[in-house]
């Protein structure tokens, strides 16, 4: 599994996703565009040379809160925790439907990193907790 969007030159419109992502792939991207607003969120896609891929954070004012990917499989969500708040989430009931959602965690120096793919509805909703979850932990 790779991310997709390698070309520099080729914004992430929904006209340029469409090429890449299936019709359920894009919906779905579309209504997680729809719930971020809804949560006062914004995205912000940027060209990153490191990994030569397009990636969008996900904005509250001026926290990073996560970030979308764009994969051959449709999208992630990533969500970043550093060691301190990262017993909160554990403990969180979401937590379990995090599991129930095929979501990957990867360990990376202090952070952990949870990887939701966006698959359906419901792991949408779950991805989205995830980020209200990360907003509100101190």
């Amino acid at each position: 599994m790779k991310p997709i969007l390698k070309d520099k030159e080729e914004f992430p419109t929904i006209e340029n996703l469409a090429n890449h992502l299936s019709q359920k792939n894009l919906a779905l991207y579309q209504q997680l565009l729809e719930e971020i607003h809804a949560c006062s969120f914004k995205e912000d896609w940027n060209y990153y040379n490191d990994g030569k891929t397009w990636l969008s954070k996900i904005l509250f004012k001026k926290k990073n809160l996560g970030w979308i990917s764009i994969w051959e499989t449709g999208v992630k969500v990533t969500v970043y925790f550093g060691e301190r708040v990262w017993p909160q989430l554990v403990a969180n009931e979401l937590f379990n439907k995090l599991e129930a959602n095929d979501a990957s965690i990867q360990k990376s120096g202090k952070l952990n990193a949870v990887l939701i793919p966006i698959q359906d509805e419901t792991s949408l909703h779950v991805a989205i907790e995830l980020v209200n979850l990360k907003k509100n932990i101190k």
